[in-house]
């Protein structure tokens, strides 16, 4: 296998107003980093409106519309109330693929019962500034809801005329092997939340029919190319953070397999394959803490068309991989901001997003050339 894990040399300029100014060189870019929007928690999700504007979910339970080319932000009214708490909050936001004509938007959150909580899908209609007509896509039974507050997973895509999502696996880890909990698993549903006939588990007896595969950690991306393959970034425990390419009804082995072990050093399991499950794409061992992810298929950054941008909270940096065929090549650590890095978005002219933490921020990359 092939590394190319040159850090990117950056240059900063003394700006007061824009202390992530400047220059980075990398392979095969050199491009501008400047400050587009501020004074958030925690930026978790972006996305773009089909007039140019952003919304951004903010951990801490706020949806913002981002305008004026990011110079001014309005909070969206109508979000439900989320349980901001460890790992929980208000997470992904994405937008119907027909927002045009109906408006609506798409969020993930931590939903709470009593003391416990789980991940929680739902949509309202954007209009004027508030979500409207809202309604619940997907919700766990409340005996599948846990007092941890961690492992929520909660990316969202739309491919098939489908909605995807992630859920973590709750830090119940023997549940992601069980077809009969939601947990550890990306599901599938239709627009408006129902259960696709197609589905690989809807025969099956006691099983959770919205499941489209299981084995699944932590999944923290989640996209699909143009040609329709869905890549997911998993998060793993002590190593063994995840690339994978996510195919219906396959099962990806955690816990049963993997390259991580405990927090305190102990195995989780002696196996790091096994038959009828599926290996990662690339697997980061140690890990880099793996978060949001994008495809690159724009011709802005020329070069980069078709590599896959992965985040990292640990190592603080953003990366490219290039893959062929399904295969890994090469991987190069493209951006490092000295900030946890939440998640990336690819804008419509090209333009590379990155959502920081410490302070919440989001910074833009555009060419230098």
């Amino acid at each position: 296998m092939k590394y190319i894990f040159t850090f990117s040399f950056l240059s900063f300029f003394a700006f007061a107003q824009d202390f992530d100014a400047g220059i980075v060189k990398t392979n095969e870019a050199t491009f501008a980093v400047n400050s587009f929007s501020s004074g958030y928690n925690i930026p978790w999700g972006m996305t773009f409106l089909p007039n140019g504007e952003m919304l951004v979910s903010d951990l801490s339970g706020k949806l913002f519309r981002v305008f004026n080319n990011g110079k001014q932000k309005k909070e969206i009214l109508g979000v439900p109330k989320v349980l901001f708490k460890r790992q929980g909050g208000l997470l992904d936001v994405e937008i119907h693929p027909d927002y045009k004509k109906n408006h609506l938007v798409y969020i993930a959150y931590s939903h709470q019962i009593g003391k416990k909580s789980f991940t929680r899908i739902a949509r309202g209609a954007l209009k004027e500034d508030r979500l409207v007509d809202f309604k619940i896509i997907f919700t766990a039974d409340e005996k599948d809801y846990t007092s941890r507050a961690i492992h929520f997973g909660s990316r969202i895509i739309f491919y098939d005329n489908h909605i995807y999502f992630a859920i973590g696996d709750s830090f119940e880890r023997d549940e992601a092997q069980d077809l009969n909990t939601p947990n550890g698993k990306i599901h599938r549903l239709t627009y408006d939340g129902d259960i696709p006939n197609d589905n690989p588990f809807t025969n099956s007896d006691g099983s959770k029919s919205s499941i489209w595969t299981y084995g699944n950690r932590n999944p923290q991306g989640l996209a699909v190319t143009k040609d329709g393959i869905i890549w997911e970034t998993e998060h793993g425990p002590r190593g063994g953070d995840e690339l994978n390419i996510i195919r219906k009804g396959i099962n990806y082995g955690w816990p049963k397999i993997t390259y991580g072990i405990n927090y305190i050093g102990t195995k989780i399991t002696d196996y790091t394959e096994m038959e009828g499950m599926e290996q990662p794409i690339w697997h980061w061992t140690p890990s880099i803490a793996v978060c949001g992810m994008a495809i690159y298929e724009h011709s802005l950054f020329d070069k980069w068309n078709g590599n896959i941008l992965v985040t990292s909270l640990k190592d603080e940096y953003l990366e490219r991989i290039i893959v062929k065929n399904g295969k890994y090549v090469a991987r190069e650590s493209i951006y490092n901001p000295g900030s946890r890095v939440r998640d990336v978005e690819v804008g419509p002219q090209g333009k590379i997003y990155v959502a920081l933490e410490d302070p919440g921020r989001i910074v833009v990359l555009t060419p230098a050339d």
